[in-house]
């Protein structure tokens, strides 16, 4: 028997031979088609076609050495009309598939080929309107004895109403195909299939900390999700996973704060205005600014055993806005927070006082935490033969990104350059590039480098196989210089493979058709190809890996594991990657990227509003970059096809950004001024759950009637508390200045919005004139008064007692003074000094 061939063992022929067999099958034919009518069904079921037919996958689906095989499927019937009494009838035909035309032409309805009924089941049941019904059609081994040692034979099930065949009675028809295996296959196809496992576009994963994210990440990797599902279908499937690391490693939440700083056992209030600055910058304050609690708060955030902490936080962690704080979480902050560290910590809280308590968890934090460490303890337990293959974090989009210019390679490179969480590595050190349609070679190479950076290994790349040379199609795998190696990955097989379908034993039975085809192009010769699954959850898992099993049935093709294609391309011949893909059909066909220019720009603006924020947020080192990167994910892959769910996380994410740096402000007011110069105080504001260090204040009168002597002022303001600034300004003129004041991180980057700048208002009156010139005439209308009225009266005289006074008593004592010798002293004188007799 033949290894390879789809002859007869044995066969030979001359001409004259052939001339004749040519001749008697010609007669055959010709009898043949006129007895089998079940030979072209197709035309009598186009036009009395009642019944949908569902195939399931052959059982076995590969016939070896004359072995039975069952045809199973569904029967619906679509028509208004019963179908009495419902017949399968299975018949093969002996000519070929053994070409990939000829295998699409037969499947697709444009090649026929006469056929033979040899096989059939009696449904006794009614099967009503819009009803169903399973069926089942055993065929005998005896039936299979085609002389071929590796065949793919043209099949059809047909449905009739009755056991008759004749045109009227069909109901309707499907065709699919027959594989057989009676020999060994010599040097079998090498397959490498690669199932990518992302996120879907759901914009409640990047939302704010809450029951709604909770449940988006429930979703997406609890026991019901997609990925699950998909793990559990192909259990014990020599597969390569392609990870994002984000199902492991979650972006920070979109909230409109930072986590609070970890409680520590300084027993120091930093709700004294007095309070020095500690020497790490995280207790009291210091500088021109000095800080004082909000009215709200009834303790010191750093304070410890207190019941109540600033911001109307409560004693179990959890403030206000239901953002857990990290003296109940365990301080991690970003993706962290909501992934496996904070997961774990904030478990381990909840059970402090029962180790063996098992209760799931009630946080939303929790619960996004359980959910990834599932997903994580899954990957780190599969099966042998599986490999995990890293994505880039997030899965960018690398040919969207690239057609964006500056901003997107940026985002990419921001991309790249993080790290795989701890541990991750152990599962597996392979990174591989993916891009969505067609990139460069040049930009290919690019991002392998820049993926290596964080890996011990340039990274693998996964492409079409129209990025090479067309010399180069029999082999899947390629060494490239500034790459780990090139898989790529046959496009027309992979979309074939990930397609959706109803029927998917005629979609199993085509691949295989397919791949045989492929095979007897060049039995024999060592060849390889990859396969790819869509991303995002495209295709049914079960169906894809009913697939899968059907190909390690196929003695024509070997499954290799990633372990084995990672050999496979370090032992690859040395080829280059063409300057631009060949014109082809992307696969998997994806809408148009959905990331845009604008999106990027509003992105970069808040990375360099955070990036300030970071210079003065006390731990800003730890909670800002993840929260930097949360911003970034609006250039994943995962947004193709979804524009309005990506405009939501943009708009969203920017929001929740300005609402965090509004949290500094500055209290506007009226300020009236009466010197030429002096001290003004302004008061600034930290809504944020963490102290900031070194926050610059500046002022900018916009009229010349002050001029404020040192515009910049440094404050230190606690968390949820207030400072106060001083600025000395002297005095130009009089009137109203309105005053712009800002607040802006020590490198300049602005914290307030320029464009609305807070106000404050100062009634200016200098004393340097005006107020002399008031006081001078003034004193001198006094003076003026003073004389007038002096000169007016006159010196003053002693006045006459008037004629209404009275005379003094007989008997008064009056002190007259030494006697005159010639008084008496019953003398009387009247006032001429002559007395009265």
């Amino acid at each position: 028997m033949s290894d390879a061939s789809s002859r007869p063992p044995g066969s030979t022929s001359s001409r004259h031979r052939a001339t004749g067999t040519a001749a008697f099958l010609a007669l055959l034919l010709g009898l043949f088609s006129l007895s089998f009518t079940l030979g072209v069904p197709h035309a009598a079921a186009d036009t009395s076609s009642t019944a949908r037919i569902s195939l399931n996958a052959n059982t076995p689906a590969v016939s070896s050495s004359g072995e039975a095989v069952t045809v199973t499927g569904t029967i619906t019937n679509t028509g208004s009309e019963p179908i009495d009494h419902p017949v399968a009838h299975v018949s093969v035909g002996s000519r070929l598939l053994d070409t990939r035309a000829t295998a699409e032409r037969w499947m697709s309805g444009k090649l026929d080929i006469p056929l033979n009924e040899i096989a059939s089941n009696d449904e006794s049941t009614s099967l009503g309107a819009g009803s169903s019904t399973s069926f089942a059609v055993d065929i005998p081994g005896k039936k299979l004895k085609y002389p071929y040692g590796l065949a793919s034979l043209p099949l059809t099930v047909t449905v009739t109403d009755g056991a008759s065949s004749a045109a009227s009675a069909i109901r309707g028809m499907t065709r699919s195909t027959l594989q057989l295996q009676n020999g060994t296959a010599r040097s079998p196809l090498q397959v490498s299939i690669v199932v990518p496992l992302t996120l879907p576009a759901d914009s409640d994963l990047f939302g704010p900390t809450g029951a709604a994210r909770a449940a988006a990440w429930e979703h997406a990797l609890g026991p019901d999700s997609k990925v699950q599902r998909t793990l559990d279908a192909f259990q014990g499937q020599p597969v390569i996973f392609a990870v994002d690391p984000a199902l492991i490693d979650p972006p920070a939440p979109a909230d409109d704060n930072v986590p609070s700083a970890t409680a520590t056992p300084s027993g120091s209030s930093s709700s004294s205005p007095s309070g020095s600055s500690s020497g790490d910058g995280s207790d009291g304050s210091s500088g021109s600014g000095s800080s004082t609690p909000d009215p709200t708060s009834t303790a010191s955030g750093d304070s410890t055993g207190s019941t109540s902490t600033p911001d109307g936080q409560t004693s179990d962690g959890q403030t206000s806005d239901g953002q857990t704080s990290d003296s109940a979480s365990g301080g991690a902050s970003d993706g962290a927070s909501d992934g496996a560290s904070d997961g774990a910590s904030d478990t381990t809280s909840s059970s402090s006082s029962s180790p063996t308590s098992t209760a799931p968890p009630t946080t939303p934090q929790g619960k996004v935490a359980a959910a990834v460490n599932g997903f994580r303890e899954r990957l780190t337990s599969l099966d042998d033969g599986q490999s995990v293959w890293w994505l880039p974090s997030d899965d960018p989009d690398l040919t969207a990104l690239q057609q964006l210019g500056d901003s997107g390679k940026q985002l990419a490179s921001r991309d790249f350059s993080r790290d795989l969480p701890d541990g991750l590595e152990q599962v597996g050190d392979t990174r591989v590039i993916w891009p969505t349609g067609d990139l460069t070679g040049a930009a290919v190479t690019s991002y392998a480098k820049d993926l290596a950076k964080r890996s011990k290994n340039p990274a693998v790349a996964l492409l079409p196989d129209r990025t090479v040379g067309s010399s180069q199609t029999g082999t899947a795998t390629h060494r490239v210089a500034g790459t780990s190696g090139v898989l790529t990955y046959d496009e027309q097989l992979s979309r074939l493979f990930s397609s959706s379908t109803t029927s998917p034993g005629t979609q199993t039975g085509r691949l295989l058709t397919q791949l045989m085809a492929l095979y007897l192009q060049s039995p024999g010769t060592p060849r390889s190809l990859a396969l790819t699954a869509p991303r995002n959850g495209g295709a049914n898992p079960v169906q894809l890996a009913a697939q899968v099993g059907a190909l390690r049935e196929a003695g024509w093709m070997s499954l290799r594991s990633g372990t084995e294609t990672t050999a496979a391309l370090r032992k690859a011949p040395r080829t280059t990657l063409l300057k631009t893909p060949r014109k082809g059909d992307s696969t998997p066909k994806t809408p148009k990227p959905a990331v845009t220019a604008p999106e990027l720009a509003e992105l970069a603006e808040a990375r360099t509003r955070l990036t300030g924020l970071r210079s003065v947020l006390v731990g800003g080192d730890d909670v800002i970059p993840p929260r930097m990167r949360g911003l970034d994910i609006i250039g994943s892959t995962r947004w193709r096809g979804a524009s309005a769910k990506l405009a939501a996380v943009a708009d969203r994410n920017t929001t929740a950004v300005g609402a965090m740096l509004r949290k500094l402000s500055i209290r506007s007011s009226t300020i009236n001024f009466f010197a030429d110069s002096g001290d003004i105080s302004v008061t600034v504001s930290n809504e944020l759950n963490r102290p900031v260090r070194g926050l610059q204040l500046h002022l900018q009168p916009t009229k010349y009637l002050i001029r404020v002597t040192d515009s910049v002022e440094k404050v230190d303001i606690d968390a949820v508390s207030r400072a106060t600034a001083h600025f000395h300004i002297e005095a130009v003129g009089g009137g109203t200045v309105p005053i712009d004041a800002l607040l802006s991180a020590p490198n300049g980057i602005p914290l307030t919005d320029a464009d609305s700048p807070s106000q404050l208002k100062i009634n200016v009156h200098p004393t340097s004139g005006w107020i002399m010139w008031v006081l001078g005439v003034l004193a001198g209308l006094i003076l003026a008064i003073g004389l007038w009225r002096a000169v007016r009266r006159g010196p003053r005289t002693a006045s006459e007692p008037g004629a209404t006074d009275t005379p003094t008593p007989n008997d008064a004592i009056v002190d007259a003074g030494q006697k005159s010798p010639h008084q008496t002293d019953d003398a009387e004188y009247d006032d001429e000094g002559t007395a009265d007799e």
